[in-house]
């Protein structure tokens, strides 16, 4: 049988098996030391590798967690900057406008500094003018002065003259009486003319002969309040007026200051006429002794500083012709 076969082996084959089981069993034991030192190694090495896993897991994800809260506050951040920015872009618009503003500004100022650097170079040749004028007028008036002595004495002998005429002719209208009363007792049939006595009318002055062929224009008087000599020339030249024909009115002009002799000032757009009146008033104050020149009204017809004390109607820009007496009017 087979079994029986296998009993008979042989010692050293038995003694073989055995060393060799023996060494079988030694590697498989080496084999299993090997094998659980290696799974204690990889599981040692498993649990090290988790835990650093872990770890990094975590880092990774604290990482991630700082990055996101970096990323939310970089877009706060960048919202902010967009308000600033369209803040600072509205800023900028309204800063530009206001530099226009500026610009536009500063070029009518420049404008308004040459209107006004005209205007004090034409007022300066007004001035000159003026000075010019006012030299000529004294002058004119200081040959009035010596044609008004002449005039005056000449006008004093013929009042004189006159005088002693009108004594002659009353004298002589009284002999005539008595001869017509006598006459008359003697030859009561007979009648005597009786002459009346007529006495010379006294001659009007130049300046009012002069002005009478403008009778009728409407003039205002302005006399400055400050001015001490000024109501006394204002009453003066009221008078020429009136005696002329013409329709003066007077106010006194309080609060302004500055304006010397006497200035006839024409309203804009009146007539020829008018200007010609306004002329010859000039030029017949000036042979009064008055320092008068002729000018322009400074501003809008209607309006005038200070203030105006006088007649309620008319108004004082009704007239044409303005008259304004200040310091030494003579």
């Amino acid at each position: 049988m087979r079994s029986n076969n296998l009993v008979n082996m042989d010692i050293n084959e038995l003694r073989g098996w055995a060393t060799f089981m023996d060494r079988a069993v030694t590697a498989s034991l080496i084999a299993t030391i090997v094998a659980v030192a290696a799974l204690g190694i990889t599981t040692w090495l498993s649990f090290r590798f988790g835990g650093a896993v872990r770890a990094h897991e975590q880092a990774v994800f604290a990482r991630y967690q700082g990055v996101e809260g970096h990323s939310v506050q970089l877009e706060r951040d960048v919202a902010t900057a967009r308000a600033q920015v369209s803040t600072l872009e509205q800023e900028v618009a309204t800063a530009r406008e206001r530099a226009a503003a500026l610009e536009q500004q500063v070029t009518a100022a420049r404008e308004q500094a040459a209107t006004i650097e005209r205007e004090s170079s034409a007022a300066r040749e007004r001035a000159e003018a003026y000075g010019q004028a006012a030299r000529e007028a004294n002058d004119r008036a200081a040959r009035a002065d010596r044609e008004t002595a002449a005039a005056t004495a000449k006008e004093q002998a013929l009042e004189l003259n006159a005088a002693e005429i009108r004594q002659r002719l009353a004298e002589l209208g009284e002999q005539v009486r008595k001869a017509a009363a006598a006459g008359q007792a003697t030859k009561p049939a007979e009648s005597a003319p009786e002459p009346a006595a007529a006495s010379p009318d006294k001659p009007s002055s130049p300046i009012v002969a002069s002005l009478s062929k403008y009778a009728g224009t409407k003039a205002a008087v302005f006399v400055l309040d400050q001015v001490s000599d000024a109501p006394a020339a204002g009453a003066a030249i009221s008078t020429y007026l009136s005696d002329a024909g013409w329709a003066p009115q007077t106010w006194k002009w309080t609060g302004v200051a500055g304006i010397s002799g006497v200035v006839v000032l024409v309203k804009n757009g009146s007539d020829p006429a008018t200007d010609e009146a306004a002329s010859t008033l000039v030029e017949q104050l000036r042979a009064s002794a008055f320092s008068a020149t002729k000018g322009e009204w400074p501003a809008d017809w209607r309006r005038y500083r200070g203030a105006l004390d006088g007649p309620q109607t008319p108004d004082p820009s009704e007239a044409p012709i303005r008259i304004v007496i200040g310091m030494k009017p003579r």
